[in-house]
């Protein structure tokens, strides 16, 4: 799993708070040499303009259609991003029917107080509820696990059936290095343990959606190829 793929599981549409219809974000991808994309916006969440309970049919049914369209070519993915900070998001109310449709489900700000999202062992309770694989968005990995020793890290993200995004677009650096970088050695204590993805969180410049070299370039590196989700 993983070799010869080339993902971004994470770009957001019309339909939350990007500025490109998901059918420009599936020709773009297409273009640039994926072999996998995902739309995932953000849902029910007050941050920002985002997906609502009367919006989700049509929805998965644009990015079925769009998988059907491109069938044969590029797999087209079904997602969305839930914001973990409970003032802002109802994560006891999830509506789990709806998103077991979906192909896997993106949360952030896991376990980051300064974004006030909710603890680890929350979002795994959540989780375990759905039959989808389910992930951590971009996590700032020196802040949402600070105190614990790589391996901590990955045995409790294994234990919760958790998989983690890595994101190298800008907003994702402290000090002008990525978070994944930053936390090389945390990441690497994730392999044959828990899945990894690769994202870009494209909302507003298309050309971010086959933005994905820098990511590959790491994981390639640290020798995990094998542990890409798709």
């Amino acid at each position: 799993m993983g070799k010869g793929s080339v993902i971004n599981l994470h770009t957001h549409s019309t339909f939350s708070d990007g500025v490109f219809g998901a059918d420009r974000i599936v020709e773009k991808a297409t273009a640039g040499g994926l072999t996998h994309i995902a739309i995932t916006d953000h849902f029910a969440t007050t941050k920002v303009c985002s997906l609502q309970g009367g919006e989700l049919d049509d929805y998965l049914e644009t990015i079925r259609h769009l998988g059907r369209k491109y069938d044969g070519t590029i797999e087209v993915l079904a997602g969305v991003e839930v914001d973990a900070n409970p003032d802002r998001t109802d994560l006891e109310n999830l509506p789990i029917d709806f998103l077991d449709k979906l192909d896997f489900v993106l949360f952030e700000h896991v376990n980051e107080g300064a974004c006030g999202g909710a603890e680890l062992g929350t979002i795994g309770r959540i989780a375990s509820e759905l039959s989808v694989p389910c992930g951590l968005a971009h996590p700032d990995f020196e802040t949402a696990f600070a105190g614990l020793v790589p391996s901590e890290v990955a045995e409790e993200l294994a234990s919760l059936g958790l998989f983690v995004e890595l994101n190298t677009a800008s907003p994702y650096r402290r000090g002008g290095i990525p978070y994944i970088e930053r936390a090389e050695e945390i990441v690497r204590a994730f392999r044959g343990m828990v899945r990894i993805s690769i994202g870009t969180d494209a909302h507003r410049i298309l050309s971010e959606v086959s933005n994905v070299g820098g990511a590959y370039a790491f994981v390639r590196r640290i020798g995990m190829m094998d542990d890409l989700l798709f």
